[in-house]
């Protein structure tokens, strides 16, 4: 609990994710590219909406496109023999959508770029360098074999790890491949290199997602919507819902340490939860909203300016709750004692009421109220980002014409998570309670010491995760 996990591990990418893979092939007189680009559902759905007409890879705006961008991609890459650059141009090119989540597609270009060398003999070095969607987050990978050449030095691998951008590691977002450019050492002779797969017959698997996540974003792709099927798709999107926020970095051990180093009350705990289903929900609609109105929008761009503020917002109530118990501490210390007896003096623990509102006198840690700003700004940070399987589920329903379905996926999804969120304050605050009742048998004094020191504690370790969340979303910002 003392671990909280960091926020890519619960808000995969996958579905935002820009790849490319540059396969280099050696030849007597020429060096072969072969440009592979993968782009996941959501930079599809919004290079597709720039492509004019039927985007269809036969049809003449698709034709069109990839002709011109073979062009583009082949212009910001670079090869270079015996640091002379040599121009690349474009030999033949080969799209594809195929079939993603939710009911959309994603797109796959394939661009064979070819560098004349004229004749080798003897050794060279040969240099590739590609500047192709290095702002985007994603897998970028370099290969390089001989075909009737030797590669005598050699910084790439001879076979792609992903096969060619159809079989990615399990590990894609945590430890992405960042392949920019191969400096080789070659000489003529050797055995030929085997050909490249057709391109059109590969389909490219689920990017960083888990099964959970894959049953969710099903749903909305469904051809023929019926009302049991809505009705159990709802119910299954909470189901689905709680066991994503299960996951680590969704903020269940600061708002626990925080119901729990304050004292909360159940009531307080589903408002929290509520809070945080309210603000995931919204997040997603106006995601989802500006990614199917504009191809400028680039979520991943967006991801880590929302975790360096739900950082910042953490230290934030973090610092004022130290504050607080600062400021209670120092009243305790000043408030007068009431004596009973002459040789007696016992400190006077009360609550009363002022008016309209009550209050508690104590030391901290003896149940001091909860304010409610506090608890709607913990659910704020709990929701700030929203989940992108509810961001693909909302843009396949746009595509699909079922916006109103995918809302309400969304809400349902929302509503899992903060099942999950509530259920864990809740399961703590009776816990801490137990803990309470059977730790003051052992010694009243000593723990009434120890429980003190509780909402301290809480109070560091939600600056401390804060900080640590805001500055790691400062590193990841884009340059």
């Amino acid at each position: 609990m003392l671990s909280p996990g960091a926020v890519a591990g619960a808000h995969p990418l996958g579905n935002f994710t820009v790849n490319t893979y540059s396969g280099i092939r050696v030849e007597p007189s020429r060096f072969v590219v072969d440009f592979v680009l993968d782009m996941a559902e959501i930079p599809a759905l919004q290079t597709k909406q720039t492509i004019p007409g039927n985007a269809t890879p036969d049809s003449d705006a698709g034709r069109a496109y990839r002709g011109q961008e073979c062009e583009r991609l082949a212009a910001r890459a670079s090869v270079r023999l015996d640091g002379q650059p040599l121009p690349l141009t474009v030999a033949s090119t080969a799209l594809a959508f195929p079939s993603g989540q939710a009911g959309l597609t994603t797109l796959r270009l394939t661009c064979d770029l070819v560098a004349a060398s004229g004749v080798l003999r003897g050794e060279h070095d040969l240099s590739y360098s590609s500047d192709n969607f290095t702002d985007r987050v994603g897998w970028r990978e370099i290969t390089a074999v001989g075909d009737h050449m030797t590669l005598i030095a050699s910084g790439v691998s001879t076979q792609s790890a992903s096969a060619r951008l159809t079989r990615y590691p399990t590990d894609l977002l945590s430890s992405p491949l960042d392949q920019r450019s191969a400096h080789l050492r070659i000489q003529p002779g050797g055995p030929g290199a085997s050909p490249s797969p057709n391109p059109a017959t590969v389909s490219p698997l689920p990017r960083g997602v888990d099964q959970a996540t894959e049953a969710f974003t099903s749903f909305v792709g469904r051809h023929h919507l019926s009302i049991g099927f809505a009705a159990l798709a709802v119910l299954l999107s909470v189901l689905l819902g709680a066991v994503h926020a299960l996951a680590p970095g969704h903020g269940k051990t600061m708002m626990a340490a925080y119901l729990v180093g304050q004292r909360g009350s159940l009531r307080q705990a589903v408002g929290i939860g509520l809070t945080v289903t309210a603000t995931h929900t919204v997040g997603v609609l106006a995601l989802g909203l500006a990614i199917s109105a504009s191809a400028i929008v680039t979520p991943e761009r967006l991801y880590p300016w929302l975790g360096l503020a739900s950082g910042l917002l953490l230290a934030a109530i973090g610092g004022g709750l130290m504050m607080r118990l600062h400021r209670l501490r120092k009243s305790v210390h000043e408030e007068p004692s009431h004596g009973h007896g002459p040789d007696t003096v016992t400190a006077h623990h009360h609550g009363h009421d002022h008016g309209s509102h009550s209050h508690r006198h104590g030391a901290p840690g003896t149940g001091q109220a909860v304010r409610r700003r506090d608890l709607l700004a913990m659910g704020f940070v709990g929701g700030l980002l929203p989940s992108p399987s509810a961001v693909v589920v909302l843009l396949g329903a746009i595509t699909l014409g079922r916006i109103w379905f995918g809302v309400v996926l969304v809400m349902a999804y929302g509503l899992g998570m903060a099942a999950t969120l509530t259920g864990a304050g809740m399961l703590l605050l009776r816990a801490r309670g137990v803990l309470d009742q059977r730790l003051e048998r052992f010694g009243r004094n000593r723990w009434t010491a120890v429980s003190r020191l509780v909402p301290v504690a809480t109070a560091a370790l939600i600056i401390v995760v804060g900080s640590a969340l805001a500055l790691r979303a400062a590193t990841q910002i884009p340059r």
